[in-house]
């Protein structure tokens, strides 16, 4: 089991490789307004319990005869109490240590039974707002999947906290607290508390509390189940190689006759407040081994629920891309001011907030370096934005990546999907099908205009509401910047003279000259893979190229060639 916190939300935008396609695909045709919904797949099943209960339910064959399943409750540490902090974490631990159908460790064994692997297969965090349950069977028989769906059951409405058990396990969690504690957490416990600042995510970590974790009154304990594991705020998951009718009864069964709250604790929702001022975070640390700066704004998040906020995601994307393309661009540079560098936007810890994030990873004693070129990059975009190439070379790019999601719809993992659900349920992420997006963006991207996307500039980074976040190895020899010299350098990215950005790629040639054309001179098909084999007549190419047996829709799937050495 493993506590998951949300990152800061920095994106690196990977370059996008086009997919050679053959053939058409068929198309769906809807005229939407932006102020419509977003499309639901329909192929998910999804809904409420009369007990307030929510479920979701999708037939899925990849991999073949596995289902994943989820138990998703929207508490976590936010919601304890002062004499509960590490608590919510000791309540999913408990729930592999006895239920009223799996006494004690009988959850694992069975599992194990079934061939499968606690960790791999049986899992669970919790975070700051939710905890989440997750299980992976096999579903070649019925009755092994309906088991499984009883010990989701259990979690949500059976754990039976035994004393003797539950004393054990206070154990294992202050050693995943022990361990825990290596860089990467002891810079974040220095983060935390300026990026989240006068919150309450600022004092609810979701490891906890050690004295709580260990001397935490059992009644306290049970108190976080009682209170928040309710249907009210759960959702169910199963998404798999199954008859969905089938396990649409099962999971009626199974959680539709949970019973709801009589008085159900109401569920608050916390926030993170802005403030005028650029606050520093830096943190170092004797065992780091990379150095980072960053730079995030924050902001009010977006909703995703009309096909007007799709098309707002759509712009955001392509600036974000845009900007890490130049990023990329620079850091290809000889003496390049960082090793990579990426710009993105999303959901910040609280869910009312978003985080515009500028990031650089850059050498030991680049910090100053790479803060300044990231700031640089950004203002000129700010003061002379995009252009129309660089664009027009994001919307390919966009295009193919959705293009390429509706011809491999069929080969999406199952566990894929079910984390999407997950975070509609969390996050209110919309869910139409790979289709429903790829036709969004052929709709959306031509009418998307350089103008709109150059707004977004002073949006996401204006001088206010900011955080300056340093992390860095700490060792003798080495200065890390102050928060004063930081600050000299975001003073100085506002008055830096600027020349709008040139774009060579547009410009630059591929090849100097077309190469001779070559001719294939065998042919040999392998039958029981599906494969035509190709040798070539070129020089400049070894070994064969292969062309797959294709499924439906075909796709030429193309294989890399090196040249001899000479």
């Amino acid at each position: 089991m493993t506590i998951r916190t949300p990152i800061r939300n920095f994106l690196l935008t990977a370059v996008l490789l086009a997919l050679c396609v053959v053939g058409t695909q068929t198309q769906l045709v809807r005229a939407q307004a932006l102020t419509d919904p977003m499309p639901v797949d329909q192929q998910i099943s999804m809904g409420k319990f009369a007990n307030g209960m929510s479920y979701y339910v999708r037939a899925n064959k990849k991999p073949e005869k596995r289902a994943e399943l989820r138990l998703v409750v929207k508490a976590g540490s936010i919601l304890e109490d002062d004499d509960q902090q590490g608590l919510a974490h000791l309540v999913e631990h408990m729930a592999f240590n006895g239920t009223k159908h799996f006494p004690k460790n009988e959850i694992i064994s069975f599992m194990e039974s079934i061939g499968m692997r606690f960790g791999a297969d049986v899992n669970a965090f919790t975070s700051f707002d939710e905890t989440v349950y997750e299980l992976t069977v096999p579903t070649d028989k019925p009755e092994v999947l309906d088991k499984a769906l009883l010990i989701l059951e259990d979690w949500a409405h059976n754990l039976t906290f035994d004393p003797t058990e539950t004393e054990k396990e206070r154990g294992v969690v202050m050693e995943e607290w022990r361990l825990g504690r290596g860089a990467g957490m002891r810079m974040l416990q220095k983060i935390f508390p300026v990026i989240l600042k006068d919150s309450r995510y600022a004092d609810r970590l979701p490891i906890g509390k050690p004295e709580i974790i260990q001397k935490g009154k059992a009644e306290r304990l049970k108190q976080f189940y009682t209170d928040w594991y309710r249907p009210d705020l759960m959702a169910v998951v199963a998404v798999g190689d199954f008859d969905k009718a089938a396990v649409e009864k099962m999971l009626t069964s199974h959680f539709a006759s949970i019973p709801a709250a009589t008085k159900p604790r109401p569920r608050q929702e916390f926030d993170v407040p802005r403030h005028a001022e650029t606050a520093y975070a830096i943190a170092t640390d004797k065992e780091a081994n990379t150095t980072s700066v960053e730079i995030d704004t924050l902001l009010p998040s977006r909703e995703e629920k009309s096909v007007g906020d799709y098309r707002q995601q759509t712009v955001d994307r392509l600036f974000s891309g845009m900007l890490s393309a130049r990023f990329s661009e620079i850091a290809q540079q000889p003496n390049a001011p960082f090793i990579n560098a990426g710009a993105g936007r999303g959901n910040f810890f609280a869910r009312s907030k978003d985080s515009a994030t500028l990031f650089a990873r850059v050498k030991e004693d680049g910090i100053e370096r790479g803060l300044d070129a990231i700031l640089g990059e950004a203002e000129r975009v700010a003061k002379f934005g995009f252009t129309a190439t660089e664009l027009d070379r994001q919307k390919q790019n966009v295009l193919r990546l959705y293009e390429r999601n509706a011809i491999e719809k069929e080969n999406r993992e199952s566990g894929s999907r079910a984390d999407e659900y997950v975070r509609n349920f969390l996050d209110n992420e919309s869910l139409p099908s790979a289709d429903d997006e790829y036709n969004l963006q052929k709709k959306f991207l031509p009418g998307i205009t350089l103008n709109e996307i150059n707004k977004l500039a002073t949006e996401w980074f204006p001088d206010r509401n900011r955080m300056v976040i340093v992390e860095a190895p700490e060792k003798a020899g080495l200065t890390i910047p102050d928060q004063t010299k930081l600050a000299v350098v975001l003073k100085s990215a506002e008055s830096k003279e600027l020349k709008p950005y040139v774009d060579t790629v547009a410009s630059a040639a591929l090849l100097d000259s077309a190469p001779a054309p070559g001719k294939v001179i065998k042919t040999a098909t392998k039958e029981t893979a599906g494969i035509t084999e190709w040798e070539l007549s070129t020089k400049s190419c070894f070994a064969p190229a292969a062309l797959a047996g294709v499924r439906s829709p075909p796709t030429v799937i193309i294989f890399p060639r090196f040249s001899p050495p000479r």
